[in-house]
C-alpha cells in the first residue's frame, strides 16, 4: 500500500512538471486524436524533441496508416485557431506554425509568434492559411516552440490536415496587403537540437526570418545565437534550411499561381533579394519599385548596343549586367511606418529601439532590437546597428 501511494505521488509530480503540446488540431500519437490507436499513444507527448526525433518526434511514420488520417480541413485564405495545452509553459517563448507538403522534408512557415507563446494555460492562437497555399491531402501542420526559461529545448507537435478550397476561402480585396508568395516564405526555425542555432535563457526569441505574418507580444525580445560561436544570429539568416516553398507539390502549385514575368523585363532588371527580417520581393523588379540606370536602359537592339559602345578602346567596355537602383530612402528621424511603401528593401529604425522593413510593397510590423543593441533612427538602405558596452571604473558607469 505504501509503495502504491509513493508511486502515485511520483506520477502526480511528473504530471505537474509536464511541458506543452498542441492539442487542436490533434497531433499524431496524441491520446485526444480519434485516429490514434491505443498502442501508439505517446504519454510523454509534452516533452521536447531530440535531433533524432526531428521532425514531429518521429511520428510521421504514421502517414498513410489509419493513425495518420487527416483530422482537419482548411481552405486557402481561411482564418482559424489552434490551441496548446500542458503544465509547464516555461514563461512562454516563441512559436511558429508551418506546413509541409512533402512528408516532413521541408516546413514552410505560415505564422510566427514572438513572445507569450504559449501562455500559462497553453493558449489559443489565431492564424490564416495563406491565400496561395497549395491544396493537398495529408499535409503536415506543425507547431514548434522555443521556450523562454528552463533548459534550452525545442518542442514540436504535428497534425495531419487537408488543404482544400471551399466555402471558407474568400477573395483578397484589392486594398489588402499583398502577401509574400507561399514559395518565398521561410522554412521553420530549428534550435537547441544540434544544428546551427541555439537560444538564450530568459529571452523571447526573435526568429532570424519569421516570415510576413508575425504576432509580436515579446516582453524581453532577443536574437537567437550561433551555437558554435555564441554570436547573435543576424536578421535573415536562414541557417541550413532552404528558403523555398515546401516540397515539390507546394512549390509547383505556388509557382503555377504566379503570373510569368515578362522576359524582356526580367532580363533587364533581375534583383537578388537582400533578405532581412522580412524577405523583400524577389525576382523581377516592378517599374514603381526599381529604376534602371541610364547606361543600362538602352533598348535590346544591335543598333542601340553599337551606339552605347565606348568611344575609346582605353576605356573598359560597358558591362552587360544591368545596374538596378532603389529610390533613395528618406533619412533622418522617422516614426513607425504603415501601409504601402515604394522603397523596396529599405529599413526604418524607430527611436533606435525597434525597426521595420519595406517588403513586398508594404511596411512590416515593427520589431524590437536585440537587448544591448541600438540602430540609427531613420530610413536607409542598410540597418546600422551598434552595441552598447558597459564598463565600470571607480564607481562610475560609462557606456
Amino acid at each position: 500500500m505504501q509503495f502504491t501511494t509513493a508511486f502515485m505521488a511520483v506520477l502526480a509530480a511528473g504530471s505537474a512538471m509536464a511541458h506543452m503540446n498542441m492539442n487542436n488540431p490533434p497531433p499524431l500519437a496524441y491520446k485526444g486524436n480519434k485516429n490514434t490507436q491505443q498502442a501508439n499513444i505517446d504519454y510523454s507527448i509534452t516533452s521536447p524533441i531530440t535531433a533524432a526525433q526531428y521532425p514531429c518526434k518521429g511520428y510521421l511514420k504514421f502517414l498513410g496508416t489509419p493513425d495518420g488520417a487527416a483530422v482537419a480541413t482548411y481552405s486557402p485564405g481561411q482564418t482559424t485557431t489552434m490551441s496548446v495545452e500542458g503544465g509547464a509553459f516555461h514563461n512562454g517563448g516563441s512559436c511558429q506554425l508551418s506546413l509541409s507538403y512533402d512528408k516532413g522534408t521541408t516546413f514552410t512557415v505560415i505564422k510566427s509568434f514572438i513572445g507569450s507563446c504559449p501562455t500559462s494555460s497553453g493558449g489559443t492562437f489565431s492564424f490564416t492559411i495563406p491565400s496561395d497555399a497549395p491544396e493537398g491531402d495529408d499535409v503536415v501542420f506543425a507547431w514548434t516552440w522555443v521556450n523562454k526559461t528552463g533548459n534550452r529545448e525545442f518542442y514540436m507537435s504535428c497534425a495531419v490536415v487537408n488543404i482544400k478550397a471551399g466555402s471558407a476561402k474568400r477573395a483578397i480585396e484589392s486594398n489588402e496587403k499583398r502577401a509574400v508568395a507561399f514559395a518565398n516564405r521561410p522554412q521553420v526555425f530549428q534550435a537547441n537540437i544540434g544544428g546551427k542555432f541555439c537560444t538564450k535563457e530568459g529571452v523571447d526569441t526573435i526568429f532570424p526570418d519569421p516570415g510576413p505574418d508575425v504576432e509580436n507580444n515579446a516582453v524581453s525580445p532577443g536574437p537567437a545565437v550561433i551555437c558554435a560561436t555564441g554570436e547573435d544570429a543576424t536578421a535573415g539568416d536562414a541557417g541550413s534550411s532552404s528558403s523555398s516553398g515546401s516540397g515539390s507539390a507546394g512549390s509547383s502549385s505556388a509557382a503555377a499561381s504566379t503570373p510569368a514575368a515578362d522576359p524582356a523585363t526580367s532580363s533587364a532588371a533581375e534583383v537578388v533579394p537582400t533578405g532581412g527580417v522580412f524577405l523583400t520581393t524577389g525576382g523581377v523588379a516592378t517599374p514603381t519599385t526599381f529604376a534602371t540606370t541610364a547606361s543600362a536602359s538602352a533598348p535590346a537592339s544591335s543598333s542601340a548596343a553599337a551606339s552605347s559602345a565606348p568611344a575609346s578602346s582605353s576605356e573598359p567596355a560597358a558591362t552587360p549586367t544591368t545596374s538596378v537602383s532603389q529610390p533613395a530612402p528618406t533619412g533622418g528621424a522617422a516614426g513607425t511606418q504603415t501601409g504601402a511603401c515604394s522603397n523596396e528593401g529599405a529599413w526604418n529604425c524607430i527611436d533606435g529601439t525597434s525597426f521595420q522593413r519595406c517588403a513586398s510593397g508594404q511596411w512590416s510590423v515593427a520589431m524590437s532590437m536585440a537587448a544591448g543593441t541600438k540602430c540609427t533612427p531613420g530610413e536607409s538602405d542598410t540597418l546600422s546597428m551598434s552595441r552598447r558596452r558597459h564598463r565600470v571604473r571607480r564607481g562610475h558607469h560609462k557606456w
